[in-house]
């Protein structure tokens, strides 16, 4: 049954943000991206079941986290024994420690605080996401769609976009076309030790990404607690101060958080 049909037969209104698969050959590549093979996994958005019914099928056990009670209740009818139902909004959730995989259609609007989520848990995942975050996601240093959540990301992970799904595989029709975004989970090879000064070191300076270390680094001071005089002092002393801020990698705010660190975060 296609989920218009399901839903209907459900008295459930889709809002905005639930757009639900219809297309058997995306759930089937998002499942595949997924390597979930006896593997416990989280699903995040079960909808009516289509990518959970998937998922059951290949998994040792699966943890489906579905917001809306009557679609929750749905699937649980669906009886499907390795399928634990959860009816919690995802990023209130205490995700088990055992998740080794997770996979899903997961709401546009709230995206990146789900891959937020993931990273911090370093959990390998399968998402189908807005293609525009995708883009973001794989974006290098100096692409225009370079930015914080790119270094974010690729702090947590090593993205890999798969393909691209076009809006009418959803029901209802989203205004954006999504992507299938694969995550590898890996931030320990960048060596980081203090990963908090680190983010906030990488998100006050993508404020002026186009400005140079040297100019970016006065001009957020506020942010990172600095003293005027002191910013201006130093400014020509920390690495890549040349460099622009679009341009820079992972590793190099890295430097620069060291270096922050180092000589105001005392």
């Amino acid at each position: 049954m296609k989920p218009r049909e399901e839903l209907q037969k459900l008295g459930v209104r889709p809002v905005e943000g639930q757009n639900f698969l219809n297309s058997q050959s995306t759930i089937k590549a998002l499942v595949e991206a997924g390597e979930i093979d006896d593997k416990t996994v989280l699903e995040i958005g079960a909808g009516t079941g289509s990518i959970t019914r998937e998922l059951s099928e290949k998994a040792e056990k699966v943890y489906a986290v579905e917001s809306d009670t009557t679609l929750a209740n749905h699937v649980k009818g669906l009886k499907l024994d390795n399928v634990e139902v959860i009816n919690e909004n995802i990023l209130e959730y205490e995700i088990p420690e055992e998740i080794e995989r997770c996979v899903g259609n997961i709401p546009f609007q709230i995206s990146s605080e789900i891959l937020d989520l993931l990273g911090e848990k370093q959990i390998q995942s399968s998402l189908l996401v807005q293609k525009e975050l995708a883009e973001k996601a794989v974006a290098d240093p100096g692409d225009k769609n370079y930015g914080y959540f790119s270094v974010r990301i690729n702090y947590y992970f090593v993205p890999v976009k798969l393909r691209n799904v076009p809006s009418r595989n959803f029901h209802p029709s989203p205004d954006v076309d999504g992507a299938i975004l694969k995550l590898y989970p890996n931030k320990q090879r960048h060596g980081i030790k203090d990963e908090e000064t680190f983010l906030k070191v990488a998100k006050a300076l993508f404020t002026h990404k186009r400005k140079k270390i040297r100019n970016s680094f006065v001009d957020v001071r506020h942010i990172l607690d600095i003293e005027k005089d002191r910013a201006k002092e130093l400014r020509d002393q920390i690495p890549h101060s040349e460099k622009r801020v679009i341009n820079l990698t992972v590793k190099e705010i890295a430097e620069i958080a060291e270096f922050y660190q180092e000589n105001f975060n005392q």
